[in-house]
């Protein structure tokens, strides 16, 4: 009767233990760049990486200094796309709460010197940005957007 009841329990110690290791297993490399616009670091925004071949996309929130890092992502050639739409209510949102929250108040969303600086449209989506990058293990990757 314990047997019996060991052995009915095997398969879903099996299964916990596979789903475990599943997850901690990467597949790709580390990598990171910069993003500038018009030559100038990009301040703020989101930087995908989608395989030109399909498969799966990676993304990286643009810091200040126009920095950004892509974990476990696969080397190989991708369509870029940057998104700073969202964040240029974010930026007003923050500028205005600080002005209203009085001193030593914590604000929500962070308050950036001056403005948050838009991208072009097009650059927004991976087949319209005409932006491309070949990720390789080691190597900083460059994106450069011009604005004007």
């Amino acid at each position: 009767m314990r047997l019996s009841r060991c052995l009915a329990l095997l398969p879903v110690l099996v299964a916990l233990v596979g789903c475990g290791q599943q997850g901690t297993q990467l597949k790709g490399i580390q990598a990171s760049g910069t993003a500038t616009l018009d030559g100038e670091p990009l301040e703020m925004g989101l930087i995908v990486f989608e395989p030109e071949g399909g498969g799966e996309s990676s993304s990286s929130q643009i810091t200040q200094d126009g920095s950004f890092k892509l974990y476990d992502i696969k080397p190989g050639r991708y369509k870029v796309a940057v998104v700073t739409s969202m964040y240029a209510g974010m930026a007003a949102q923050g500028k205005k709460a600080a002005a209203t929250a009085g001193e030593g108040r914590p604000v929500a969303v962070r308050d950036l010197e001056g403005t948050v600086r838009s991208v072009p449209a097009k650059t927004e989506k991976a087949l319209t940005s005409g932006l491309v990058a070949e990720v390789k293990a080691g190597e900083p990757i460059t994106i450069a957007i011009q604005g004007k």
